[in-house]
């Protein structure tokens, strides 16, 4: 291979690479938002389980707060917290495929590096 291909290649699998690592870190932060949603959301549900159903709830509305009884803001948490979970299911087979995908650039990137090696101590 001409040193013009390989380092057309080396500049492909590196913009590979750091495309890669710049999702992971992207999916890395959308996961620890969505964990920290999940916990927070636990957090709620055992304080308003603990309530006695006299007590009036209420559920902020943009710059309101509009009453809500204690059920429906249960249904509310629940069902926050299953988007959440089912959010974080899919990014981590995101960050599975991410991941192999990053490993094979990486490993590509390794082969071209040896394999240029290799011509530059025959020539």
């Amino acid at each position: 291979m001409s040193d013009d291909t390989v380092q057309q290649i080396y500049m492909k699998v590196t913009q590979r690479i750091q495309s890669d690592q710049k999702q992971l870190g992207q999916i890395d932060a959308q996961l620890s938002g969505n964990q920290r949603e999940i916990r927070l959301a636990a957090l709620t549900k055992r304080e308003v389980e603990g309530l006695d159903a006299s007590v009036p709830l209420y559920k902020s509305m943009g710059k309101m707060f509009v009453q809500e009884s204690k059920a429906d803001i249960l249904s509310d948490i629940q069902q926050a917290t299953d988007e959440a979970s089912s959010m974080v299911l899919a990014l981590e087979k995101k960050k599975k495929f991410v991941t192999r995908d990053l490993e094979e650039a990486t490993g590509n990137l390794k082969d071209l590096v040896k394999s240029s090696q290799q011509q530059a101590s025959r020539s």
